[in-house]
């Protein structure tokens, strides 16, 4: 009995919702609205107004080499015309529900990713948002509103306007994996505000792999690594071709943030040469890799040399 209730109950719930599903849509009115100014706005949203001033958007509009025309609310929302109808109060025949006047304004946080960030690439489509399209945030439906706030901006000068205080704090409520790498032992002064994320990144798009500032990993780590570049007379084959066949740039528990310890790093590749393949072959284990800074205690110039006999980097 208490078993066929509930079913009855689950049916009547789900006939329910079939109900409300096929409910129509309200027609959608077909008011075209008019451009009325910002200034109207004021009259009821004036901290919103406010904040919009303050911010990097309303400091531009007063530089006319900046920006060419007025732009302001009805820039984002579209034409309010209807709105300030509708919330005038007048009870004429004809004239706008507050629904109505409401459903009439564009608001990008309750709008498709795609929709919304139309309003944002209206403007924004050179610089550093010129790569958008085939960037990763884009394809994966990221709306611009989810990290920028016009309104409510915690950036230092309202630059940004993003809805963090720091850019890495902002990129780090999604990308955690690279908040427990950073946790370990951080490669760049991420966590003491001297570098952010967007120093190596441009979250905007990029024709590089993982939306990098520059071509490739290795032409990104030259900008501060500049004595690794070469070109040198002997090269390390893995240094030329990635910094991070070594090292991992978020962070690891390994000095000079290497992917492994060494010499187990150096393991990886050299395995068979010039030296015993395992260092676990005596029970002293007695060898001079296990101190100091073991394989580069006499491979110091591991990432390439100059010398004539540097062949096996050695000076």
């Amino acid at each position: 009995m208490k078993r066929g209730l509930t079913l009855l109950l689950a049916v009547s719930a789900l006939a329910g919702l079939a109900v409300l599903a096929a409910k129509p849509a309200p027609p959608k009115s077909d008011r075209v609205g008019k451009f009325v100014g910002s200034e109207i706005c004021d009259d009821c949203h004036g901290a919103a107004v406010q904040q919009f001033k303050a911010g990097g958007h309303g400091r531009a509009e007063k530089d006319s080499a900046l920006v060419g025309q007025k732009i302001g609310c009805e820039t984002c929302h579209g034409p309010a015309s209807i709105h300030v109808e509708a919330e005038s109060g007048s009870d004429a025949a004809g004239a706008p529900t507050k629904e109505e006047g409401r459903a009439s304004l564009l608001v990008p946080s309750k709008l498709p990713a795609a929709e919304a960030n139309k309003a944002c690439l209206g403007c924004h489509k050179t610089g550093q948002q010129f790569y958008w399209k085939q960037g990763f945030h884009a394809q994966a439906d990221v709306a611009c509103v989810q990290c920028h706030s016009i309104h409510s901006p915690k950036d230092a000068g309202r630059v940004a306007l993003l809805k963090q205080a720091s850019t890495s704090e902002l990129c780090l409520q999604c990308h955690k994996n690279k908040r427990a790498r950073m946790a370990r032992s951080g490669h760049m002064p991420i966590t003491e505000g001297g570098m952010t994320c967007v120093s190596c990144h441009n979250p905007h798009g990029s024709p590089a792999p993982h939306q990098l500032k520059a071509n490739t990993v290795n032409e990104l780590c030259y900008k501060c690594h500049a004595d690794k570049r070469g070109p040198f007379l002997w090269e390390h084959a893995p240094v030329r071709e990635n910094c991070m066949s070594c090292h991992e740039p978020h962070g690891a528990n390994n000095e000079k943030v290497l992917a492994e310890k060494r010499p187990y790093l150096c393991q990886r590749c050299h395995i068979a040469t010039r030296h015993p393949s395992t260092l676990y072959d005596k029970p002293d284990l007695v060898s001079n890799r296990l101190f100091n800074r073991s394989c580069s205690n006499c491979h110091s110039q591991v990432h390439g040399s100059n010398h004539p006999a540097g062949k096996f980097f050695l000076r």
